[in-house]
């Protein structure tokens, strides 16, 4: 009797393994058919891969290459362009007086007061600049404050211009009157134009563009300190300048618009070669001048005093 309750129970157990078992392959097999299944063949992790989790902050497979802080590029391009071209065209204008002294006293007087005049105005610009922002934020606060009706209906015509309309932008405008805030950067952004600054953009500004233009135009006056000879110190300085000119305008194009980057660096060194041949001419001729003068003067001087 007992023997056969053995082998009874025996049996039992045996169907209920043999059923878990069956259980536990159909549910596999359900897993592997669910298209919502958190277990993903490798075929398919590597097919979508965002439907992992652990996919979902690590792949990136698109890099933004965009400039990060693109006023600190436009600040050293301007120190740097009228750096190279303004004591060049200095240092040309004076050489035409045949004193090499001249030349170097006259290029680091202008270099310096040029750099702080820079520096100086790029100090301002960009104090304006944030001034000019907070000045337009506290108008649009108060605006939201007053007429937020009328601002989610400016918000609703920028939207309408992209297919959205104001259903389908509703949730965004339940935020915003959660978070004035947010509704005023928002309009900040997307209705004026305007971005927040940074509070150290103007010291930034100064320094960047000041430093920018001392090297630039200490390129132009170093043929000089050098070389004795005023005029081979100038052909040294123009060849000197107008490879550094070429070298400029081509980085600058290759940044800013990479696909006319020999005619970013011609334009460059026309500007220059322009700047620096009107100002050796204008000098040249100032200097022929008073030259002509002077000798009438004493030619009228020597005739008098012969006279009586």
């Amino acid at each position: 009797m007992s023997y056969q309750l053995l082998n009874r129970q025996a049996h039992i157990n045996h169907d209920a393994a043999v059923a878990i078992s069956i259980e536990q392959q159909q549910q596999e097999q359900e897993k592997q058919l669910l298209p919502n299944s958190d277990l993903l063949s490798s075929e398919e992790e590597a097919r979508i891969p965002h439907r992992n989790h652990i996919h979902q902050h690590s792949f990136k497979g698109h890099v933004e290459e965009h400039f990060s802080r693109p006023e600190l590029v436009r600040d050293c391009i301007l120190g740097l362009s009228d750096g190279l071209t303004v004591p060049f065209a200095l240092a040309a204008g004076l050489s035409s007086l045949g004193d090499s002294r001249i030349v170097i006293f006259g290029g680091i007087a202008e270099m310096v007061s040029g750099a702080i005049s820079m520096g100086l105005g790029g100090y301002l610009a960009a104090k304006s600049e944030a001034d000019h922002y907070i000045t337009e934020r506290q108008r649009e606060a108060r605006e939201v404050e007053l007429y937020p009706d009328e601002e989610e209906e400016e918000i609703v015509e920028i939207f309408e211009t992209y297919g959205l309309d104001r259903e389908s932008i509703e949730p965004m405008f339940v935020r915003f009157r959660e978070n004035s805030e947010k509704f005023v950067d928002f309009m900040m952004k997307f209705e004026l134009n305007l971005e927040m600054p940074d509070p150290n953009r103007s010291l930034i500004s100064a320094a960047t563009i000041g430093l920018s233009y001392l090297f630039g135009g200490l390129i132009p006056l170093l043929p000089y300190f050098i070389i004795n000879d005023t005029m081979d110190a100038l052909f040294s300085s123009i060849v000197v300048t107008s490879m550094t000119l070429l070298a400029f305008g081509y980085i600058k194009s290759i940044y800013l618009r990479p696909a006319q980057a020999v005619m970013g660096a011609l334009q460059t060194l026309a500007i220059g070669g322009i700047a620096a041949g009107c100002s050796y001419g204008i000098v040249a001729l100032v200097s022929s001048a008073n030259a002509e003068q002077s000798d009438n003067n004493s030619a009228s001087g020597g005739s008098s005093v012969s006279f009586h």
